[in-house]
């Protein structure tokens, strides 16, 4: 058999002229072609090693089962060239591929979600009518106009094989720029992705862990469906992900996340006034709770009230002296009668020791304060970090975004509001939400 890119430009059987290789992969490769109506087509030609009916009865298979997220199989036939039987499949032509998008630059979480519903939806569909994808990678993720499509041509009859750790990596890759190796290595991805991509690996991953974990539990109101619940009925029709596949080059980033913002459903602006009305009353309710003057604590001076002979005074009350106490002792408690306490001939007098009580219940609400932060999406690269940042500012400076990292480097957590309590964390967060940010913007508290 000669190598693939020598035979472009010959014509197979039925006059299916192979006029550019597009890529090549042991035994297949693809070409781009032009279909009996003068129609551009991508043809899938696969080298028979005697098993010619096999390969054909497989396309033959795979070309029956139709989803809207497979590529289009049109027609199947055999043909020699060189001396060499030869197998092929005429599919529809695709813009671009994941991989192509993936070299420039990482998909963002929202895109990362778009394509995580699609082809997740398209390989249950797959398994669920006894097939196995087996190819499920960047090179196999099509963007066909405004769709996202796998390639059809790989499906074999299943087995026990599963595509969700297939899947699982291709999620981290796409969001990292990574290969994927552990499931510690989801830890660092942003919601619901950590969960995502863990529920799809292991003994235990299956493509209904990961359905589970991106669409979360099914809430109801009066018969409506949660909005992750529906998320599984989703079309792949016109998303911004597809697009982004097959027009990224021609898409700038800022441009893409203001589409994806505008047809997200807002709220009532009642409910939303409400809503910050009850969160100031809140944090009102909550400042007096914590400010409030502490109660009564004996100060520098005064006499105690129980002292009938001398005795070394407490740290936090009267400091040590050298001279008597008896006069002090004697008033039982009248301080108009106290006489201050003359300087120690080996020093001055240690100062008296703040209330214990007033100091840890401060520390511990500074502490509280300063460990919750609300985080809206989480990037690897500074800048990137910033960017985003910058743009929620712009659009929402009341949630005062900025970027703040736990540990000084990667991950940068785009957040909403610096330090503050878990009280206050849950109210921006709810805030943030109401305003129109990602339902998946959460609160965590990063005590070190």
């Amino acid at each position: 058999m000669p190598l693939w890119n020598e035979i472009e430009g010959e014509i197979l059987a039925d006059n299916l002229p192979l006029e550019r290789l597009l890529r090549s992969e042991g035994r297949t490769a693809w070409f781009a072609t032009t279909g009996a109506d003068g129609q551009p087509a991508v043809v899938s030609v696969f080298e028979a090693l005697n098993d010619e009916d096999a390969v054909q009865a497989r396309l033959q298979a795979a070309a029956r089962f139709e989803h809207p997220g497979l590529l289009v199989i049109r027609r199947i036939g055999a043909g020699r060239l060189d001396d060499e039987s030869l197998v092929y499949a005429v599919m529809e032509p695709f813009d671009q591929t994941l991989a192509d998008v993936l070299r420039d630059r990482t998909l963002d979480p929202g895109e990362a979600r778009e394509v995580a519903e699609t082809l997740l939806s398209t390989l249950e569909a797959v398994e669920g009518a006894g097939l196995y994808h087996g190819h499920v990678d960047a090179s196999g993720v099509l963007g066909v106009g405004d769709n996202i499509k796998l390639r059809s041509d790989c499906l074999i009859a299943r087995h026990a094989d599963s595509d969700a750790p297939a899947l699982a990596a291709l999620l981290y890759n796409a969001l990292t720029g990574r290969r994927f190796s552990s499931e510690r290595d989801a830890l660092q991805l942003p919601a619901p992705f950590a969960t995502v991509v863990r529920a799809g690996v292991g003994s235990n991953g299956s493509l209904a862990a990961m359905r589970r974990a991106l669409s979360g539990p099914a809430v109801t109101n009066g018969g409506a469906a949660a909005p992750g619940a529906s998320s599984a009925t989703k079309p792949v029709e016109a998303s911004p992900a597809a697009r982004s596949v097959a027009q990224a080059a021609a898409s700038p980033r800022a441009t893409r996340r203001t589409d994806e913002w505008e047809p997200r459903p807002r709220k009532r602006p009642g409910v939303a006034v409400a809503a910050l009305v009850i969160m100031a009353i809140v944090l009102v309710a909550f400042w007096y709770a914590f400010k409030r003057p502490a109660g009564h604590t004996p100060i520098s001076g005064e006499a105690p009230s129980a002292a009938s002979q001398p005795k070394p005074a407490p740290a936090a009350a009267v400091p040590p002296a050298a001279s008597p106490v008896g006069d002090a002792a004697g008033t039982m408690g009248a301080p108009e009668t106290v006489k201050p306490a003359p300087k120690s001939a080996t020093g001055p007098a240690a100062k008296p020791a703040p209330s214990s009580v007033d100091t840890g219940a401060n520390q511990s609400v500074a502490a509280e304060r300063s460990v919750w932060h609300v985080v809206a999406y989480t990037y690897t690269r500074q800048e990137t970090a910033q960017h985003m940042a910058a743009e929620l500012a712009a659009k929402y400076p009341q949630l005062e975004p900025q970027v703040f990292s736990p540990n000084g480097h990667a991950p940068f957590l785009v957040t909403l509001g610096g330090g503050m309590n878990r009280q206050e964390a849950f109210a921006r967060r709810e805030a943030a939400r109401t305003a129109g940010m990602p339902s998946d913007t959460y609160a965590q508290n990063f005590r070190r």
